[in-house]
């Protein structure tokens, strides 16, 4: 699991242009050498280190993780909302633990609003998510108040361009696969290793796994190159710089198909949106994930698609993200 730091409150961490850039030159290719970075955006490559150091150490960047494409490997992309209820400070707790030690979680956030957790699990089939949902209920049924299920069907991750609030991007999609892959132990354990840190050096990760670099140099290249090591990112304390992380939930009041790949489109090209999600079950129509600095930047987002789409924007919720409790990329 990538190294989570508990968020403190504290004045946000300044950053200047040269972080920024770092940032997103970091994101979905978390892995590169110090040299390659300090190419990107103009200084030394120890001047790169030492920024790199720095945001770890001021807690801006909590963790780095490989994008595993696990639908790939025969897994569904499951969610879950819960709203609870009767809880003490230890009981919530005591939740919030469960589910970061639990094997099959492998995403999981602190939310205000309409829910108090959200989290993402990995299941082979829609049975075997079923009786997650029926054990969790059983060890906590009293205090779930209420909870809504889905799956994604697809997953677009953009990179983190709200810092320096420009279109350009990359995407990464985790969506439903007919076909499936088969990896051996040695690529589990290669997996499991750098979901503990994405920069993790191949001498270490030779080291736990008892294999030679050149080895696990060339096993981590073929995951790359057949797409199941999507990239790496950083995991980002958005608290700690002054953003605040939504989730948006819109409903449509009438779709045509063109209009809605005009509408997405213009979603994508928001500096703000981190993800897009498309899905089954899910409790609106559009399930937007975004980072904004001010109120203002959020609610000129939301106004600038009713103006641009008035016949299509309906309702819309909203929900923060406080905290990401749990990172980890892979279910074994």
């Amino acid at each position: 699991m990538a190294r989570i730091i508990k968020d403190e409150e504290e004045k946000p961490v300044k950053l200047d242009l040269k972080d920024k850039k770092l940032l997103f030159e970091m994101d979905f290719n978390a892995r590169a050498p110090f040299s390659k970075l300090a190419k990107k955006i103009h200084v030394s490559k120890q001047g790169a280190e030492y920024k790199v150091n720095n945001l770890i150490k001021k807690g801006v960047i909590k963790g780095f993780y490989p994008v595993v494409n696990v639908p790939k490997l025969g897994y569904i992309y499951c969610r879950l909302s819960v709203t609870l209820q009767k809880v003490t400070k230890e009981k919530n707790q005591e939740i919030i633990n469960y589910l970061i030690n639990h094997d099959k979680v492998f995403w999981l956030f602190q939310i205000q609003g309409a829910y108090d957790l959200f989290f993402v699990i990995w299941a082979k089939s829609i049975t075997e998510f079923k009786n997650f949902i029926e054990e969790f209920e059983s060890e906590f049924g009293d205090n779930i108040k209420r909870k809504e299920e889905s799956i994604a069907t697809d997953v677009i991750h953009f990179q983190h361009r709200y810092l320096l609030g420009i279109k350009e991007t990359k995407e990464i999609h985790i969506r439903e696969r007919t076909e499936q892959m088969e990896i051996d132990e040695l690529d589990k354990k290669i997996l499991n290793c750098l979901c503990s840190d994405g920069r993790k050096p191949l001498v270490n990760i030779a080291a736990e796994v008892k294999e030679s670099s050149k080895v696990i140099a060339y096993r981590i290249k073929k995951l790359e190159e057949k797409k199941i090591i999507e990239g790496y990112r950083p995991i980002i304390n958005h608290n700690s710089i002054g953003y605040t992380y939504y989730k948006v939930l819109i409903n449509l009041n009438s779709i045509s198909k063109k209009e809605l790949i005009r509408l997405k489109q213009y979603i994508r090209d928001s500096p703000f949106v981190i993800y897009l999600i498309e899905g089954i079950g899910l409790t609106a129509d559009l399930d937007i994930e975004m980072m904004v600095k001010t109120n203002k930047q959020f609610f000129e987002f939301i106004e600038n698609l009713k103006f641009k789409f008035p016949a299509m924007i309906g309702e819309y919720q909203t929900i923060i993200f406080m905290d990401t409790l749990k990172v980890k990329y892979f279910p074994f």
